[in-house]
């Protein structure tokens, strides 16, 4: 009897019920972010809502993410790029600024304050560092980056984001001057 054809049925099967479980775990990390996560509102800067390839979307710059080393509190001298860090914010006059950059996750946080996980990019200089946390893009209905274009033009634009005890954000909603900007 010949058992190779079943085994390699089966091993088969094992490997594409791998990827189908990891695939939904990426979402169901992202979905239990959204759901269960802290939720602040920042000040952003948004840049170009079109690209060809991936569709319409706008792209978010956070005053966190580029942090001036001689104003926050941090725990080395220099940082490389690609690092992982764990900036801390803390809300200040009804707005979220940072206030420590952390190899290490710190554990200790009050009440007005938040721990978002991050990485170094580009290239860090002596006395700055920029972060990208995984919510510099908002995606938005097809056909609908243009208006987005024209409507924030002199506005002020915020992000309502969730974080999660671990640091993980995600972008819940967008307000153009205090409103939500909803897609019909």
């Amino acid at each position: 009897m010949n058992n190779k054809p079943s085994i390699n049925w089966f091993l088969a099967f094992i490997a594409v019920l791998l990827q189908v479980v990891l695939l939904f775990s990426i979402q169901a990390r992202k979905e239990l972010s959204l759901r269960s996560g802290k939720r602040i509102t920042v000040k952003i800067i948004p840049v170009d809502p079109r690209s060809i390839f991936r569709g319409d979307y706008i792209i978010l710059n956070y005053k966190f993410s580029r942090l001036d080393l001689k104003k926050v509190k941090h725990d080395k001298a220099s940082y490389n790029r690609g690092q992982k860090v764990f900036v801390k914010l803390s809300k200040i006059n009804d707005e979220w600024k940072a206030v420590e950059i952390n190899a290490k996750f710190p554990g200790d946080t009050g009440t007005n304050e938040i721990i978002l996980r991050g990485s170094i990019s580009g290239r860090p200089r002596r006395d700055s560092v920029n972060i990208v946390y995984g919510i510099e893009s908002y995606f938005v209905p097809e056909g609908k980056g243009k208006y987005i274009e024209k409507k924030i033009t002199g506005k002020r634009i915020k992000a309502e984001l969730s974080i999660d005890p671990k640091g993980y954000a995600s972008v819940c909603r967008i307000f153009i001057d205090e409103k939500e900007v909803k897609f019909r």
